[in-house]
């Protein structure tokens, strides 16, 4: 299934430079083109929509780890009298509490963290592959298609997960050992003999001692960081493991000022829009969300493009890409963003409309709001055996609103916030489906759990209800048909894997983009229901007795 750019997308383009050749073009040119690849190649953002899925994925994990771990310290009592140690001020219960439930917490941290490095590793393998091979094809045809992006996974996974292992245990391995060092230590002094320790100068030596060693490992791991930027591509480009850490490391060196610009624009442009977030933030406006999905589905897939074509200028053989140089970025990108955005959205809600009635969608719809409600009857159940107490003895105060509400000109954007981090979730769930279904329903099943858990510490069912129904009955809704639109594409990827998927990527591309085209047609949802939740539910919170 491939996607073309269009006639009147290529009208848009201005005569030659044309061919481009990747050895001879400057920054500038570069950065251009690879605009240009994503503005005509939608498909170059589905290693982005793929790696949030995967981020489901991992989430899943420690949910799954969190939730066990909630289940066995209610289940024992340890909740109650953790939070009864911590309303009294206990420290020695505090202390006595902790250490009986330490083997359990200890034995849920090393699980997850274990499984969250495997599936990290596993998940790395397949989505360096779609992403990296992706661009590798798109600056060499120009075009991109499903088949492409699922070809390279399917080829590529295990050689470039290989290469995950090696890359990120090189590049972090001097912070885990500075950080084991420290940890050591700790443990020496716990062991040792109060009577011969000098606490003052002790502390105070040691803080030295442990700074040192996480800036000496942190200049250490950027400079591994920088040597094995391009061992993706890399990989990509057929050198797995250490040859491809050695593959970068000649083209850093080769290329030494390309890549320090390139460093310098990637990182420049993170923290502008870091610095746009705080600085709203700290002046009440929230805009987190929105700069996140902008950093997701535009910077980063135009600025891993031009890596990879600053990648190409390395090579011997001369790369010649199909596309002409189009206007400059900033002349073009905000149209098209909007108008793009618009046009999509439009699509999406007629999908989104389709979805909802067909027959065959009534199966995921009740299937998610089953799994949805259970999340919602284990949280109650789990919060009363303990969660409660402990959030309580922490300071909570039942009926007490959001201060944010207060900052009246910080509304509008903290309405479009709360709604984009909504979709935000919405999508990742409903693109989660392709990964086995399981992140799909795990999502449903937490976020069920926490609005069970909210239910409970409100302990007032009018609280609860005026917080919540507002804004619930278009939110909710809203995420329990992201939620069986994950299951719908969960079984079709079921179906093609029964099939062979290598049989199926038609199908299976057709089944992704209609999940995408309806997490789009849920935006305006997600934008009613942040409306309400800002502006209309604080007011009937407080008419119902929040303060």
């Amino acid at each position: 299934m491939h996607i073309q750019p269009s006639p009147e997308m290529l009208q848009e383009l201005p005569s030659p430079p044309y061919p481009l050749s990747v050895k001879h073009a400057n920054l500038e040119s570069l950065f251009n083109i690879s605009y240009w690849l994503w503005r005509l190649n939608p498909l170059s953002v589905l290693p982005v929509m793929l790696s949030s899925a995967v981020d489901v994925l991992k989430q899943s994990v420690i949910v799954i780890a969190l939730l066990f771990g909630l289940s066995q310290l209610s289940a024992s009592g340890a909740l109650s009298a953790l939070a009864e140690a911590i309303r009294a001020r206990n420290l020695s219960a505090l202390f006595s509490t902790l250490s009986s439930i330490a083997p359990t917490i200890i034995f849920v941290i090393v699980m997850s963290a274990s499984m969250f490095l495997i599936v990290s590793v596993i998940a790395g393998g397949f989505l360096n592959s779609a992403e990296y091979g992706s661009y590798l094809r798109l600056l060499h045809q120009g075009a991109l298609s499903f088949g492409d992006v699922f070809k390279e996974m399917r080829v590529r996974w295990a050689k470039m997960a290989w290469t995950v292992l090696m890359v990120e245990t090189l590049k972090f391995g001097p912070l885990l050992v500075a950080l084991a060092s420290i940890f050591y230590d700790i443990l020496r002094l716990s062991f040792a003999r109060p009577d011969s320790l000098q606490y003052p100068l002790l502390f105070a030596d040691r803080l030295i001692l442990w700074s040192g060693l996480i800036l000496l490992s942190l200049v250490f791991t950027s400079v591994l960081a920088f040597l094995t930027i391009y061992a993706y591509p890399a990989a990509a480009d057929g050198s797995y493991g250490f040859a491809a850490v050695r593959r970068s490391t000649k083209v850093c060196t080769k290329l030494t000022v390309n890549t320090i610009v390139y460093c310098a624009l990637r990182a420049s442009s993170l923290v502008l829009v870091g610095l746009v977030s705080l600085a709203t933030g700290l002046l009440g406006v929230q805009i987190s969300s929105i700069a996140t999905i902008i950093v997701g589905f535009l910077v980063t897939p135009v600025f891993h493009i031009f890596k990879t074509a600053v990648f190409l200028k390395a090579k011997p053989e001369p790369v010649v890409i199909p596309l002409p140089v189009g206007p400059p970025v900033f002349k073009d990108v905000f149209s098209h963003v909007l108008r793009t955005g618009f046009e999509k959205v439009k699509e999406g809600l007629h999908e989104l409309a389709v979805f909802v009635v067909e027959p065959r969608s009534a199966s995921f719809h009740l299937s998610s709001a089953i799994v949805f409600s259970v999340g919602a009857i284990l949280g109650k159940q789990m919060s009363s055996s303990g969660i409660r107490q402990v959030i309580y003895a922490l300071g909570y105060v039942p009926g007490r609103a959001n201060p944010l509400s207060e900052v009246m000109y910080g509304l509008p954007f903290l309405a479009l916030d709360i709604s984009f981090h909504n979709w935000q979730v919405s999508l990742a769930t409903t693109l989660s489906g392709i990964i086995f279904v399981a992140p799909v329903l795990v999502t449903l099943v937490f976020n069920g759990f926490v609005l069970g858990v909210v239910e409970d510490v409100v302990q007032n069912l009018t609280l609860f209800l005026a917080a919540i129904l507002p804004h619930g009955v278009v939110e909710l809704p809203a995420f329990i048909i992201a939620g069986s639109a994950g299951l719908s594409l969960g079984f079709e990827f079921l179906k093609a894997l029964k099939r062979g998927i290598s049989n199926s990527e038609t199908e299976l591309g057709r089944a992704f983009v209609r999940a995408v085209h309806i997490a789009l047609g849920l935006v305006p949802l997600f934008i009613v229901a942040g409306i309400i939740e800002t502006f209309v539910t604080p007011q009937i919170m407080y008419l119902y007795g929040w303060r």
